[in-house]
């Protein structure tokens, strides 16, 4: 608190923080704002939901925090200039004595603030003084209140203030904050986790080109894994013919496919792969050369499903061999989706 102990006069006197402790509390908002900006910046989207879950509580900080920031409350001959508890204001309104009926102590959660009781009928919590000052200042302002009014404050007439009428912009802030706070984050994490509608589930054995697989293990058989997303083409010994291609097609909304595909994508790059795109980008391929023989992963997104083509090739030639045939595979699978 700036004044403590004072007698009236006709020098305005100031009740709250001082310039040093609120461009502390400025500086701490700064950090806290540069923290959060960094993390979502830097960390992957998938670690963004514990973040995004927690913004209901962004209007509570951010009004802690301008609380602490905002000018003292200034008590002057012809009234009081003051920002009230949770208010939306930018600017301090000014209560004329003439206006105010009764000066007390209310307590409002845990703190004590100075409450304004107004001829209108209504109150107004001061943000500044509070806590263990508040009786000094209100000692203060019912001096200045009562010698303003001539020794006889004004009673309550419930007449409407003008000043008092919130302009519309405050209306709709005051609406629009809690509804955005709540919403916004429920429908982003909705989008980030795949909870829109899925594609029709569909089973994986079903949706393998027998024709195109036939080329590349004529011999071959659909074999289920148990689950009807997974499904693997081989002969009844993969140690045998040394060759195998392994299915899985997922449903999932058209956001979360999409995404997985593009950070699957940028992994195989980053990686130091170098994919061949296909189907105007919405697939890839990429092969390589291992202890087996030649190994060739193709994955593609189309219409909410993801779509994975695993060949393990032990006859074909090179890995550009194994890549053009899990490409065909692919290609095939998508086109049947699709």
């Amino acid at each position: 608190m700036r004044a403590s102990g004072v007698a009236a006069g006709p020098e305005p006197v100031e009740f709250g923080p001082g310039a040093a402790q609120r461009r502390s509390w400025g500086l701490a908002g700064l950090l806290l704002a540069g923290g959060v900006a960094a993390y979502a910046l830097l960390v992957p989207r998938a670690l963004l939901i514990p973040l995004v879950s927690l913004f209901p509580l962004a209007p509570f900080v951010v009004g802690g925090l301008a609380a602490r920031m905002r000018p003292p409350t200034v008590v002057a001959e012809d009234g009081i200039h003051c920002h009230a508890v949770f208010s939306v204001q930018l600017r301090r309104q000014f209560v004329p004595w003439a206006a105010i009926a009764w000066i007390g102590v209310q307590k409002r959660g845990r703190r004590a603030h100075v409450a304004l009781r107004l001829t209108d009928g209504g109150r107004i919590f001061l943000q500044h003084p509070n806590g263990r000052q508040v009786q000094d200042a209100v000692a203060f302002m019912q001096r200045q209140h009562l010698a303003a009014c001539g020794g006889t404050p004004p009673a309550i007439d419930r007449t409407p203030l003008p000043w008092r009428r919130l302009r519309p912009w405050v209306r709709v802030t005051a609406v629009a904050l809690p509804v955005v706070s709540l919403a916004g984050p429920v429908a982003w994490i909705v989008a980030e986790t795949g909870g829109g509608r899925s594609s029709d589930a569909v089973v994986a054995c079903d949706q393998i080109p027998r024709d195109v697989v036939a080329r590349v293990l004529p011999e071959g058989s659909a074999h289920s894994y148990g689950h009807p997303v997974a499904c693997r083409w081989s002969t009844d010994s993969t140690s045998e013919s040394g060759t195998w291609i392994d299915f899985h097609i997922g449903s999932w909304s058209r956001s979360y496919a999409e995404r997985s595909y593009k950070e699957t994508l940028k992994a195989m790059r980053d990686a130091g792969r170098r994919p061949t795109m296909l189907r105007d980008g919405d697939a890839y391929t990429v092969a390589w050369q291992d202890g087996w023989g030649f190994t060739a992963q193709g994955r593609a997104q189309v219409k909410g499903y993801l779509v994975i083509v695993a060949l393990h090739s032990a006859r074909a030639g090179s890995a550009d061999e194994a890549g053009r045939q899990a490409g065909d595979v692919l290609r095939a699978v998508t086109e049947k989706l699709a």
